[in-house]
Order: structure tokens, then sequence, then C-alpha cells
């Protein structure tokens, strides 16, 4: 990549430069593969979720993954590693060496043969690290959720509609069965008027839930590791190990805890059940939530509960605790009974529920037995919206964000302006919608 190219890319990503629409890097408009060609990838956080990611990608036959980028040299070489070995055991040789590793993202995003890019990183990056990429003529899979916070999740949501690029955002329940048949099954009427939609959620803070008691003196950061363009837009903080890697989801600065792990999840199939899926909630009601044990480093809630109001007039109750089948996930009550999905299969209040069929001119998901990545790949091909576009993604997003500021400033209510995405009389709750971006970075409009 030449000097002019990479400058250009700073401007895009940490400047206010007008975003150029569907350009790459050299300012030319990408050209897009025939069908017979794979689609290229590289991934952009190498830690477990987009190692797990990328996996898909190496699986299909559709994709070629020829790139790798993370400030951690270790999750880079560690990524680098399972994408050379799965190739290498594809070719009668039994060796490849065929993908080249990156520290900083704005140089992976320059390379004009990358046509998508899988971003793996913590919440915090993610809408600087989308934009950029659509506008570098990228296709993207983004982890959910979309962003730490509305206003982002707004600007990831308009770089989208300006440029046409393909993004498919990581909620997996959106292709898996269990969670179509709950949502067929209600879009289609077999449970009749619904009455109610609740929604279980993990609890707690650590890397499997449970209690988390960090070290209580900074450290100094590992040579291999940039620790500071971790951080990036974040505010800087010393460096502790354990704030890093899984755990960075339990402070604020970089997430928004179990609330916007799981809203992205399973509040989000209950939208997608209601048909709500392109709306923001009005009101936030009867929230609150703990946050003990207390720590040094990490400040998001542990329990909660709150009711999220619709324009329509439908509330959907969401709590930490676990459904009939052990595990968290979505409940829809109707007239004629209840059905609960989950990631362990699907729960019915009847046998009728049970063995109904979905009439062929219902309302169908989408493609059976098609994995996540596999629909975003396909929808890259064909130019379409995939099973979780961005726009779906910020207005769940959304519910979690005004959840999170509620229960932050203390209020069990707050009311939503949907046409300026404000909360209306709560100045201070509505200060915590929004994050302050550290310099160089700043947030495209």
């Amino acid at each position: 990549m030449n000097r002019r190219s990479f400058l250009r890319m700073m401007a895009l990503t940490s400047g206010s430069a007008v975003f150029p629409s569907l350009l790459r890097a050299d300012g030319s408009m990408p050209v897009r593969k025939s069908p017979n060609e794979r689609i290229t990838i590289g991934l952009i956080g190498c830690g477990g979720q987009g190692r797990s990611d990328m996996s898909q990608a190496l699986a299909s036959v559709n994709a070629q993954v020829i790139a790798v980028c993370d400030v951690n040299d270790a999750h880079a070489q560690s990524a680098k590693e399972q994408v050379e070995t799965a190739y290498a055991a594809q070719k009668a040789s039994g060796s490849y060496k065929g993908c080249d590793v990156y520290r900083d993202f704005r140089e992976i995003l320059a390379r004009p043969d990358l046509d998508a890019v899988i971003i793996g990183t913590p919440d915090h990056w993610h809408a600087l690290i989308m934009i950029a990429a659509v506008n570098a003529g990228k296709d993207v899979y983004v982890e959910k959720p979309a962003a730490p916070s509305i206003p982002e999740s707004r600007a990831m949501v308009e770089a989208v509609r300006r440029t046409g690029a393909v993004v498919q955002v990581g909620g997996q329940q959106r292709s898996s069965p269990y969670f179509h048949r709950g949502v067929e099954l209600v879009r289609n009427g077999m449970l009749g008027k619904i009455t109610k939609v609740v929604v279980f959620m993990p609890q707690g803070r650590g890397e499997h839930g449970g209690p988390f008691i960090p070290p209580m003196a900074p450290q100094t950061p590992p040579p291999d590791f940039d620790y500071n363009f971790w951080l990036g837009p974040a505010p800087f903080v010393p460096y502790y190990k354990e704030r890093c890697d899984w755990n960075w989801r339990w402070s604020y600065d970089y997430g928004g805890g179990q609330v916007t792990d799981w809203v992205s999840h399973h509040y989000d199939i209950g939208l997608w059940g209601m048909g709500l899926n392109t709306e923001s909630p009005t009101e936030i009601l009867n929230a609150s939530a703990q946050f003990d044990p207390p720590s040094p480093l990490f400040n998001t809630a542990t329990q909660y509960k709150f009711q999220a109001r619709y324009a329509n007039g439908q509330i959907i109750d969401v709590m930490n605790g676990t459904a009939i089948l052990g595990g968290t996930g979505t409940r829809f009550e109707g007239e004629n009974g209840w059905v609960e999905c989950c990631r362990g299969g699907v729960s019915y209040s009847n046998g009728d529920l049970k063995f109904a069929v979905i009439p062929s001119d219902g309302f169908h998901c989408g493609v059976e037995n098609q994995s996540h990545m596999e629909n975003f790949l396909s929808c890259i091909r064909s130019r379409t919206t995939p099973i979780h576009p961005i726009a779906d993604a910020h207005f769940a997003g959304s519910a979690a964000h005004l959840a999170n500021a509620a229960f932050r400033s203390g209020r069990s209510q707050l009311e939503f302006d949907r046409i300026t995405e404000q909360i209306v009389g709560a100045p201070d709750a509505n200060a915590l919608l929004h994050r302050s971006y550290r310099g160089p970075w700043v947030l495209p409009v």
C-alpha cells in the first residue's frame, strides 16, 4: 500500500472528510466478483468471537480468507495459523501460506483485492471500522451489538444506506431453526392474539456470568499488544490484562454488559416475532438494576429488569433469569397457548402448536439450513439485504441503550422521541446515550 492510499484511509476513519460512496481506498469503484469466484475476506479483531466467525468463512466454498488484523500480535498470529491450517488440509501438499497479517485496520481496508471484512473487535470499535469499510467499497459482517450507543449505530445505518454495502450483523439466532419456529408461529397467527412477550437474559459479570475480582494494581502492557490502539476512541485508563479480552464488555467505556450483549439476541427475536424490528421503543418502564459486586474495573448491571413499550401499545418484558428449557430465551404468550424458543430447542404449551405446519404462502424467516455466514455471502452475490440487517440491529440496540441509561441515572421510566432519537425530559439520562471520542478519532457524520 502506498503512502497516498494510507493517508486517505486515515482521513476516512479519524477525520471529518466526506465519505465517497462505494469507492475503494485508491479511489476506484469496486469490481464485483462473478458467481464462480470466491469472495475474499479479511478478519479485523482476532479474539475468540472473531475467529469463530472466521471459521464459518473458512468452511465455505464461496469464501477465501486472505488477511487478518489485530492490535494483539498473538491473536493475529493465532488467526493466521487457523487460516493456513484450514487451507493446508484442503491441499495435496498439506501446506498453505497465503494469509497476511496487519495491526492497523486501515491498512487491510486499503487492499483492492479484498471484498469483505468480518469485524470481531470490542463494541467500541464497531462503528468506526464498519463505516470505514463500507466507504472503502467492502461488504461487512459485524458482530453484535451494532455499537455501544444510539448515535453510533445510527451513523452505521446511514453509511450503509449511502453506500449500498451489504452488512450482516452477527446475531446468529436469526439463522437458527429454533428461533425461526417461534417467530413463524407468531407471525402466522397460530398463537392467536399475543398477550405477552417475555425475554430472559443472563445476569452477572465475568466470563461465565459469575463474580469476577480483578487485581488491584495496573500492569504494563505486553510489547506485542498495542494497548493505546486497543482503547482507540475510548478514554485512556491504566492497563489491566483483565480489562481486555472477554471482560471488556463489563465496562460502559467499551460495551454495555449482559444487557447489550443479549438484547441483540433474545430481545431481537421478540421484536422480529412481533414485527417491531424496524422500530425503537417509545418508553422504558419499571426499570431497575443492581451493580453488585462492586469492582474497580467494571460498572455494568449484574441484575436487571425493564419493560419496553412500542407505539402500538405492545410491551416487551425483559429480565435476567432462565426460561423453561433451563437457559435464556424468548417467550411468546397468546390466546391459543405459548411458545418459548431457546438455543437448546423449542417448548410448546400444547401439541397443536408443536405440530402446526407453517403454510407455504405464510411468513417464513429465511432460507432453511443456511448458516449466518452463508446468508451473508449469498447476499453479497445477489446484492440483497441479509437476514440480520444493520437497521434492525440499531432498533434492537436502542432498547438496550435506553435501559442502561435508565439504570445508570436511577430512573424507572424514560420517554423516547423516536424521530430525534433523544430521551425526553431527562437530560442526565439523555447524556448517557452519547459517547465522547478520544482524539484523534471522530465519528463520521
